[in-house]
């Protein structure tokens, strides 16, 4: 059986150092080319690659020059043999020329659909690729839709709670105003259960089902309410892109002002609220106000330790979300066995991020997709933030 070349290249307005490292760091190639990766950068080390759509592929590196080549080999799921992957790197006046060589791809009927995947994998992947060095927009991340939903994770407790006959779905703890999911009809306590016919077990099994789809397109949505299975035609919505702040002062000041804002409305919310009426559930299984201050600042605790991981380009490998755990919450409430102790826990961790995000170094910022990332992700969170505000005053009892 014959085999071909595949072979593309794309021009970036980046330095071939910056390109290198795009194909060699595991936390780099999670932001243009893959959804997760483990790498060990060195000849005969491995290169592990995975994909939300349940695509991996995996192999070891056979050369690498700093700032020239890459390569190594390539077993996809499914392929009928191992190939080869050479990236050549080459200074094109201001920046880069990127040449992709996929060797050993075979011809024949049983690599009609690898061959095809390959292809338009690198075709976009390079394209992302050029975006997230030269903008650090991942336009895999601008360009999906949006179901306008806040997801949470299904506990076998919630489940039986909530009378959902199913394990595993998309658990909503709200919805976003004015976005596709509100205008279908999804509540908070629904179940997402398969979008486009595609089963949505997890977030990873959303991502894919959203996958190739754009907003204005209209799917159909499953879900499990109060014991039974409905189903409803969603409008996908458009995602809204804001441009972070260019600077880290910038995006601190930014993140400060709406953290501040927040912690503002959050005490005027507590006053007067005795430490037993803060501790109270408002159902079982459903966290009490002094619990939600708990999950806040173990939030903001990840926050710090992503900041730190993403400065230090390399992220932690995570096979899935384990939810929101209770026992992340019972040191704090032994510590601070008082509402204002814990209020005062949540404000120091703000400003610990705030003079964090203040300080991110200028080689940390001109890793434009690593930066771009964060920068979106903690403005973005402000959505996290008043949804957590509503369900401190439903846990309290207080009126809208």
């Amino acid at each position: 059986m014959g085999r071909t070349t595949i072979k593309l290249e794309q021009q970036i307005e980046a330095a071939p150092d910056q390109v290198f490292r795009a194909f060699t760091n595991a936390t780099a190639l999670r932001e243009w080319l893959c959804d997760a990766a483990m790498v060990s950068p060195h000849p005969d080390g491995r290169i592990h690659l995975w994909w939300a759509t349940g695509y991996h592929a995996t192999g070891d590196f056979t050369k690498l020059l700093p700032g020239e080549k890459v390569s190594f080999t390539w077993q996809g799921k499914g392929d009928p043999m191992q190939t080869r992957v050479k990236v050549a790197i080459s200074p094109d006046g201001e920046g880069s020329l990127v040449e992709v060589e996929h060797k050993g791809v075979g011809a024949g009927k049983k690599w009609a659909d690898a061959a095809s995947s390959i292809e338009e994998g690198w075709r976009l992947g390079l394209e992302n690729l050029k975006s997230v060095l030269e903008t650090g927009r991942d336009l895999r991340f601008t360009r999906r839709p949006m179901l306008g939903i806040l997801p949470d994770a299904l506990t076998p407790e919630a489940a039986a709670r909530l009378g959902v006959p199913v394990s595993r779905g998309i658990l909503l703890s709200g919805v976003v105003e004015g976005m596709g999911a509100e205008a279908a009809g999804l509540r908070e306590g629904d179940v997402v259960v398969r979008v486009a016919g595609v089963e949505t077990p997890d977030w990873a099994g959303l991502q894919a089902a959203v996958s190739g789809l754009f907003a204005g397109d209209e799917v159909d949505v499953a879900y499990c309410r109060d014991g039974e299975e409905a189903s409803t035609i969603m409008t996908l919505s458009a995602r809204p892109i804001e441009e972070p702040p260019a600077t880290p002062a910038a995006l601190s000041e930014v993140v400060r002002a709406a953290g501040a804002d927040f912690l503002n409305r959050l005490t005027a919310m507590l006053d007067g609220v005795s430490d037993e009426e803060a501790g109270r559930r408002p159902a079982e299984g459903e966290w009490s106000a002094r619990e939600v201050l708990c999950h806040l600042i173990t939030s903001e605790r990840a926050i710090q330790r992503w900041i730190t991981q993403l400065v230090g380009g390399m992220e932690d490998w995570t096979d899935d979300w384990p939810g929101n755990l209770d026992i992340a919450h019972v040191g704090l409430l032994a510590v601070h066995p008082h509402t204002w102790g814990l209020m005062e826990e949540l404000r120091r961790s703000r400003a610990e991020t705030w003079t964090m995000l203040a300080a991110l170094p200028d080689e940390f910022v001109a890793r434009k997709g690593s930066y771009w990332r964060l920068a979106y992700g903690l403005v973005e969170g402000r959505i996290h933030d008043d949804g957590h505000l509503d369900q401190i005053r439903e846990a309290l009892g207080v009126g809208t």
